[in-house]
């Protein structure tokens, strides 16, 4: 790859965007990586794999279009001869077409991102990266630990990723707000998640009538998405991540605490992941069962006190986990100039 510090790259970014939802979901990870990269003065081509597999058939099946996208891929690559091919959630891109990539254009870096859990019981949805990593330069991931590690083998290098916040993204800053329409609310789905459903079942029992809750997607109430998500974030105290952990995940967290700490929320999250590594211990409600989590929730919104953690959440979250400045450093793991992308907060 190019000297990174003395000229900028071409990058082909080849990973979902979400375009078929027409603006829905603008804030992904997706968007947030490429963000960054151009920020950053980096040529970024998209390439939406989905999208273009829709588009490769009649039927608009993505899985019907996947060879034909892999041909494209490998056409794409071919005519614009990129530094850097960078591979988001890309389970329908294939070891073959990776290696014809790699065939034409031997001097290539190939790297991917994942932002999905390595729950064991679901190892099917990311065993196809150990199939390539010998194809690969370097891996991403939003799980630390020994689950990383597990990557780091045939010459693929390992970096635990964060979830990105991008300044014209996550924009707003509940902690300055002085009318609210919510206390507490969370957005996301209990579907096929039965603990997540006891517990806003058990915060709706006790906080109902002292908070005003917003509960969107579960609960069989209809999920937001787009400027009603973004209208509900900027005129509530505190939000739930409820991030699933049947199982130690070390600093794994769904993507949507960026868009709470992001935009300036009270983020309550479990203990488990030992988030407060990364994030400092007081800027979240880290609780470690539902009992607890009612208890300061109580405590906390009862007075200001919720906006100093909330402004030292988002802060950190600007600060040290923004698309542009983690970009930067993926760029410098892929090119073996750093051993890691983020620094422990304690």
């Amino acid at each position: 790859m190019r000297d990174v510090l003395e000229s900028p790259l071409r990058i082909v970014h080849a990973c979902n965007f979400h375009y078929n939802q027409h603006g829905n979901k603008f804030d992904t990870m997706d968007q947030k990586i490429h963000q960054g990269l151009g920020a950053n003065g980096h040529f970024v081509y998209p390439f939406p794999v989905h999208d273009i597999s829709r588009q490769m058939t009649w039927t608009n099946s993505k899985r019907r279009g996947a060879k034909k996208a892999n041909q494209s891929l490998v056409q794409t690559c071919d005519k614009l001869r990129p530094d850097l091919l960078l591979l988001g959630h890309s389970q329908s891109i294939t070891r073959e077409s990776l290696e014809r990539i790699r065939t034409q254009q031997p001097d290539i870096k190939i790297a991917q991102w994942f932002c999905d859990w390595f729950y064991s019981v679901r190892a099917f949805k990311f065993d196809f990266i150990f199939e390539r990593l010998d194809l690969l330069d370097a891996f991403f991931a939003t799980t630390a630990g020994d689950k990383l590690e597990s990557f780091n083998q045939q010459g693929c290098r390992t970096a635990f990723i964060p979830n990105l916040v991008h300044p014209a993204i996550e924009q707003f800053r509940a902690f300055e707000q002085t009318e609210f329409d919510y206390d507490l609310v969370f957005i996301g789905t209990d579907r096929k998640d039965p603990e997540r459903r006891e517990t806003l079942q058990q915060i709706e029992a006790k906080l109902g009538k002292t908070l005003k809750l917003g509960i969107f997607g579960s609960l069989e109430r209809p999920g937001i998405y787009g400027q009603e998500k973004e209208r509900v974030l900027a005129r509530s105290k505190a939000s739930l991540n409820l991030t699933r952990l049947p199982e130690p995940m070390k600093w794994y967290s769904s993507d949507r605490i960026a868009s709470l700490l992001g935009n300036g929320l009270l983020c309550c999250t479990r203990e488990e992941a030992d988030l407060h590594e990364l994030y400092g211990s007081d800027s979240m409600l880290y609780y470690r069962n539902t009992e607890d989590l009612i208890e300061q929730l109580e405590e906390t919104l009862a007075s200001d006190a919720w906006r100093t953690v909330a402004k030292g959440g988002w802060q950190i979250s600007h600060q040290h986990f923004n698309a542009q400045t983690i970009t930067a450093r993926m760029l410098d793991f892929i090119d073996q100039r750093c051993n890691r992308l983020v620094s422990p907060q304690s």
